[in-house]
């Protein structure tokens, strides 16, 4: 099931659920560095539960690292911040997710543009 938002005015797709996992794509330049963190809107993040969402798992097009966590220890730890032209996104630096063995290399078979 794919998920959308809206940024600037346009309905973009944030990323899907596939059996409990929501899947979302993402490229390293748009993590906000004093935190370590990517923004996830919370207008689609609200919604994972009601979905049968369990888990997030964070793609990073450009380098092919891939963290996950688990929906709920997400929303224990996140920080919620209005920045900029973005609303309310959750914000958990990377340190707390789960980065998966062997996805530094860089994939070319993603088929999302960010």
């Amino acid at each position: 099931m794919r998920l959308f938002c809206n940024y600037l005015g346009r309905r973009v797709l944030a990323g899907e659920i596939v059996d409990g996992i929501f899947r979302k794509y993402v490229k390293s330049w748009q993590k906000l560095y004093v935190l370590d963190a990517y923004g996830l809107d919370k207008s689609y993040i609200d919604e994972l539960e009601k979905h049968g969402c369990h888990t997030i798992e964070l793609h990073e097009i450009d380098t092919g690292d891939v963290y996950t966590i688990d929906l709920q220890k997400f929303y224990d730890l996140a920080i919620p911040k209005a920045l900029g032209k973005f609303g309310i996104r959750y914000y958990l630096p990377l340190r707390y997710w789960n980065k998966l063995p062997g996805t530094s290399l860089a994939r070319g078979d993603a088929t999302y543009a960010v």
